[in-house]
Order: C-alpha cells, then sequence, then structure tokens
C-alpha cells in the first residue's frame, strides 16, 4: 500500500494540481476490455495494409510502393507493412484484423475537422460530445481512462472520464503536506485528492518518458491493476507523410515501429487481460492514392483501421474493395470509402462489449441506417 506521506513526497504539490482535476472513473457494464487509439495525422492505409494485387497500386507510387516480397502476407492478396512485425505475429495467432477503404462520415481533408468527427462520432466538427462519453452514459459498472495530457474529446461529455500523463516531480515535501491539508478541508478536493492516490498508486514504480510504447505499456499496467479501469484511450501522432514518405523504411516506416513496439508492450502489461481485449487504432482518413512531387502522400479520403486483441476470434482483412483505377477513386485523386468506421465500432461495442441498438443508437445519433458489422467473428 502507498502511504499518504510517501504518496505526497513523491507526487508533490505541482503535478497534483495538474493531476487532480479529471480524476474519477467513468463506468461501463462489460468486464471486457476496449482500447482506443487515435492514430494523428491521417495514417497511408495504402501503404500499411497494401493492396499489391491492384495493378495500379505500383503505378500510382513509383518510388513509395511496396513491392510483394517485401511485405508480410495477409488474406486476398493484401500484404502489411514489414515494420508491423508484432501486429503481423498477431494476425497469425488470429487475433488482428483489418478493415480496408473505411471512412467517418466526413469528405474534407482537415486535420483538426476530421480528427473531431472521428472522435465525436458524427458529421458534425463542432458537436462537443465523445461517442465513447455517450457510450458511458448508458453504462453501469467498471471504469474508463484516457492516457493523454489533457482529456480527448472522444472522452468529453456528461460522464467524467479520468485522464493520465507522466510527469516529472520535483516539488518538495512541505509544500505536498500543505497542499494536502488544504485539500483535507473542501470536501470535494478531499474525494478528488483520494482519487489521485487511488489512480497514482497504480502507477507508480513506471517509466515516467512520453513515448508511445511506455504509454501502452502503462495503459496495460492500469488496466491489469485491482480495481483498474476496462476502457483506455491512447493516441500516436505524427503521420502526416506529405514529404519523404518512404516504402520499407522511411517516415512511415518509423512511426509503424513505435505502434509495432507499442502493441508488444501493452500485449505484454495485459497479462492475462489480453485474452478479454480488443484494440481499435484508426485515423481521421486516409492519403491520397498517388504519390506527390515531394515523394509523399496528400489528405486524401478512405483508409484502413486496425482491430486487435485475445477477443478477436478471426484474422482477416474486410473490404469491399473500390480499386485503384483513376475512374473508381473518389473525386479522382482518393481511396474511395465503401465502409463506415462507425459501424466498424457499432460491431465491437455490440459483440465485446454488449451494446444494444438502444445504446448504439444514443452512442452514434442519427446513423439508424449504418449497421453494425460483426468484425470480431
Amino acid at each position: 500500500m502507498t502511504t499518504r506521506r510517501h504518496f505526497l513526497k513523491g507526487v508533490g504539490a505541482a503535478s497534483l494540481v495538474t493531476l487532480l482535476p479529471n480524476f474519477s472513473f467513468a463506468s461501463t457494464q462489460s468486464p471486457n476490455v476496449l482500447i482506443w487509439i487515435t492514430l494523428r495525422g491521417a495514417m497511408d492505409g495504402l501503404n500499411v495494409v497494401v493492396p499489391s494485387f491492384d495493378e495500379h497500386y505500383q503505378k500510382l507510387r513509383p518510388t513509395i510502393a511496396l513491392t510483394k516480397d517485401q511485405l508480410n502476407p495477409l488474406e486476398k492478396g493484401f500484404g502489411l507493412h514489414p515494420a508491423l512485425k508484432t501486429v503481423h505475429q498477431m494476425y497469425q495467432d488470429k487475433q488482428a484484423m483489418f478493415v480496408h477503404a473505411c471512412a467517418t462520415g466526413y469528405r474534407s481533408r482537415s486535420h483538426f475537422d476530421g480528427q473531431k468527427i472521428l472522435e465525436n462520432g458524427s458529421t458534425d466538427p463542432f458537436e462537443p460530445v465523445g461517442w465513447l462519453n455517450r457510450f458511458l452514459k448508458t453504462q453501469q459498472s467498471n471504469q474508463a481512462i484516457a492516457i493523454d495530457a489533457g482529456l480527448p474529446l472522444i472522452a468529453q461529455g456528461d460522464v467524467k472520464v479520468s485522464s493520465w500523463f507522466p510527469h516529472k516531480l520535483n516539488a518538495k515535501e512541505e509544500q505536498a503536506n500543505l497542499l494536502a491539508e488544504m485539500f483535507q478541508s473542501d470536501a470535494k478536493l478531499s474525494a478528488n485528492f483520494k482519487e489521485a492516490m487511488k489512480l497514482e498508486s497504480m502507477s507508480m514504480g513506471g517509466n515516467q518518458n512520453k513515448q508511445f510504447t511506455n504509454l501502452a505499456k502503462q495503459a496495460g499496467k492500469f488496466v491489469s491493476s485491482p480495481n483498474g479501469p476496462n476502457i483506455v484511450v491512447l493516441e500516436l501522432g505524427g503521420w502526416d507523410t506529405h514529404s519523404s514518405q518512404g516504402a520499407e523504411k522511411g517516415r512511415l516506416a518509423n512511426q509503424l515501429n513505435k505502434f509495432d513496439q507499442g502493441m508488444a508492450a501493452l500485449k505484454s502489461a495485459l497479462g492475462e487481460k489480453w485474452q478479454s481485449t480488443v484494440v481499435i487504432a484508426a485515423s481521421e482518413f486516409g492519403r491520397t492514392a498517388a504519390e506527390n512531387g515531394t515523394k509523399g502522400t496528400d489528405h486524401g479520403t478512405g483508409n484502413a483501421m486496425l482491430v486487435m486483441g485475445g477477443a478477436v476470434q478471426r484474422s482477416r482483412v474486410l473490404s469491399d474493395w473500390p480499386g485503384l483505377a483513376s475512374n473508381q477513386l473518389y473525386q479522382g485523386r482518393d481511396l474511395q470509402p465503401t465502409l463506415d468506421v462507425r459501424a466498424v465500432i457499432k460491431g465491437v461495442l455490440e459483440q465485446h462489449m454488449g451494446a444494444d441498438q438502444t445504446t448504439l443508437n444514443n452512442t452514434f445519433p442519427e446513423t439508424q441506417d449504418i449497421q453494425p458489422i460483426r468484425v470480431l467473428s
């Protein structure tokens, strides 16, 4: 047990001021684990889950296309970028599947608006409530947390959700004790302080660096702790590869290495919880089918999603492939979306988290015509 004295000595006044505002676990009914990862910056799905069977792929990308012998093989002629070694092993273990040619309801190319719509689950970038928060509002037990420097839009709304991020602890013990005494005179602050102690005790002994691998590891530690959360929100930025994107090596490969190492750390930290876990990773939109003049790709539309975890029962590539011929591209430049990201999320919430139709309709308002896709089996 972490004593009050040792906790205060380690955490200090300055970090408590940062940590306290968002300490409150939200609730769900299912004991299963759901981890959402926002890939900020528009990952190039065409070079992650590669349609090497499509004759137009190499022609559109003369310097950044991957060849079939560079890829880790998937079904239906698709191949996985070689940087995703851990993810491919999950695929071989029937614990990973991929959704291709998918998109949200957004059809413009602004990162800012696209990310908002991915996280709020609507077609309106000004909608202030996240789809995960709307889902949590329908639930009763268990817990959720965002591993983030601030509370991301996906978790914002009426239900209070905790957030945690690595912090440097330099405050003196005297300052911490003084702040603790101040908290004791205020019921709300005192309650928040107790929540802070609970959450900080779960993270004690962890590496405090802010790299994605460590954040993913910490997410696994939180989930596997006694009375820990069963829903976690993570993010990994840096996917905006307008130039020098590379093929087997380069900027995209470096990003994929970070993601892959994070998945390995997450799985290891989850331990037995991995078997009841689903991880969804998605970007705000994809990138252009053709490479540009600086050997990169620009903002696009259709993209790939990654769905992984021990609760995935079947490895596959789910795609109604639209083709990459010029007359098949969206507005003559992007991969045409044929599947809706919200249908995939609905399917996971239904199959994995026990959501009924009413819950799904509340989570994603005005999407009754978008039916859940059963992606896990």
